[in-house]
């Protein structure tokens, strides 16, 4: 790479792109605050508020935008009736940002830039200057809200301290929404977002490396996110996440037989389709097991064995598979465990020097991982069938609500046919004498253990009442008022006039 080429790419403009819809105005503009202390004159700031019409949501963003120096390039805008989920969105700010932004970088509304987010985004586009797509983790930051929920932190992050960060997966690393920094004309060249998935950024990632367009992910902490509020809101997130990547995935296997080779560029060799084939299948399915067979043949062989016993007529075939049931649970939860042992928390080790991935904390984390075992088993089965599912976001607000009614709200989200299964398991076996399995009964009650374990866990890291609803600061109150006679809004007919289609940029 020559000295010109590196000073033009340490130069480059950039777009910090924020979709938000119905957060709190605070929260985004802490977020806005801490990019507006990182960018550079040439940089500009996008908001676009959509599908929101709670004007205490949107107008006091609109007049904190609007009060700023117009030098600072923050820009605001509330549409209405986006199609496309998020990519709609995402779509309008592709044509409606500065020409002369070369790369964009998608930022969640509660992503807070650290100091050196600006530099490291300009030397990892410098140090790969032909990739198209470089990502950097999402980290959730210990402070407030998430210092009471050590292991649904370790949980979320594993994604980006091990699995992202096996080399096999780093170098071919599909998008996941947040500090993704994207070339705006390779994005532009494959059409823009696409609206098939309600996981658009991985959808993105996979399109990207079909026209051959490379990736990489950047293991450097640069931005720190809040974890959902409670477990129920956690859980939504996971079952929208896994939801979304098996609709990428399923498309993905669904072409015709050459298939997932056309979603790798064919100017590569076969051995890096296979590599990139095996990225893709190993991130899409990363929130994913397949244990939901099992578990529908647990239901089955318990509904055959309750039969059997009623009209007295056991055989020790019936018991046959129930082993292969268990030994498919067990090569589940072991796998699992032997990733989280081997998760070092690199990432984590970058904010705190003192950081130490010890045992217990691996065990923890483990156990808050089995409380979605149902959830990555089951929720997105109904893809396979071509259901559609709502894009739901992930609330950022605290709501009031006393310690009693968090923690039976906290009972009421975690998962229970597992649990339920395998009670109902341990006491029909026993009948079973002397065909009776002590191994059987070994596993159910192991089963048992192992679920009440975890939903100690998520309990744990979920009982912090909070009363503090955020409140609106006096200096948006004042500002209010300018914000009704200032604010910029796009109407629908404006927008569409943007794109042909919502769902496909107008290239």
């Amino acid at each position: 790479m020559t000295a010109n080429t590196q000073e033009a790419l340490t130069s480059a403009a950039l777009s910090f792109q924020l979709m938000t819809r119905a957060e709190p105005p605070e929260l985004v503009i802490a977020t806005i605050k801490s990019l507006l202390a990182v960018k550079k004159a040439c940089d500009e700031i996008l908001i676009i508020d959509n599908n929101n019409k709670e004007t205490s949501l949107y107008e006091p963003l609109a007049a904190f935008c609007q009060s700023l120096d117009a030098e600072l390039n923050v820009h605001f805008y509330h549409i209405d009736r986006v199609e496309g989920f998020k990519a709609g969105a995402l779509n309008l700010a592709l044509g409606l940002m500065s020409p002369d932004c070369s790369h964009i970088v998608v930022v969640d509304s509660d992503y807070q830039a650290l100091p050196h987010a600006r530099a490291s985004i300009m030397q990892a586009i410098a140090q790969y200057p032909e990739h198209t797509l470089l990502q950097f983790p999402q980290f959730y930051r210990n402070e407030g809200q998430n210092e009471g929920q050590p292991d649904a932190h370790s949980e979320l992050n594993h994604y980006f301290n091990h699995h992202l960060y096996r080399p096999f997966n780093r170098n071919r690393a599909l998008s996941t929404g947040t500090y993704a920094v994207i070339r705006r004309s390779d994005l532009l060249s494959i059409g823009g977002w696409s609206g098939a998935s309600i996981t658009e950024d991985a959808q993105m990632g996979v399109l990207m490396h079909r026209q051959g367009f490379r990736s990489q992910f950047v293991p450097e902490v640069i931005a720190t996110g809040l974890l959902p509020n409670t477990l129920d809101d956690l859980i939504c997130q996971r079952r929208r996440w896994i939801y979304g990547n098996m609709q990428v995935l399923t498309d993905y296997l669904s072409v015709p037989y050459n298939a997932p080779s056309q979603y790798v560029s064919q100017s590569k060799s076969m051995r890096e389709r296979l590599a990139y084939i095996r990225a893709h299948l190993s991130q899409l399915s990363a929130w994913v097991n397949f244990t939901g067979f099992f578990i529908f043949l647990h239901i089955c062989a318990l509904l055959v064995m309750v039969d059997m016993l009623l009209i007295n007529n056991a055989n020790v075939s019936m018991l046959i598979p129930l082993y292969v049931v268990y030994a498919g649970y067990a090569f589940f939860i072991l796998r699992r465990l032997w990733a989280y042992f081997r998760d070092q928390s690199p990432l984590n080790k970058q904010i705190d020097d003192s950081h130490q991935s010890h045992f217990g904390r691996k065990i923890r984390a483990w156990l808050m991982h089995l409380n979605f075992w149902e959830i990555g088993a089951l929720s997105w089965l109904p893809v396979l069938w071509g259901r559609e599912k709502p894009f739901v976001c992930t609330p950022k607000q605290n709501y009031i609500q006393s310690r009693q009614s968090l923690f039976l709200k906290n009972i009421a989200a975690l998962p229970k046919l597992l649990l339920v299964l395998n009670i109902i398991t341990a006491l029909v076996v026993a009948p079973f004498s002397p065909l009776y399995s002590p191994v059987l009964f070994i596993c159910a009650a192991a089963v048992c253990i192992l679920k009440l374990s975890a939903a100690k866990v998520a309990i744990d890291n979920f009982s912090d009442a909070r009363a503090d609803i955020p409140s609106m600061s006096k200096v948006l109150r004042q500002t209010l008022k300018v914000a009704h006679e200032k604010k910029t809004t796009i109407t629908t007919s404006y927008a569409t006039s943007l794109f042909k289609d919502k769902k496909t940029i107008d290239s």
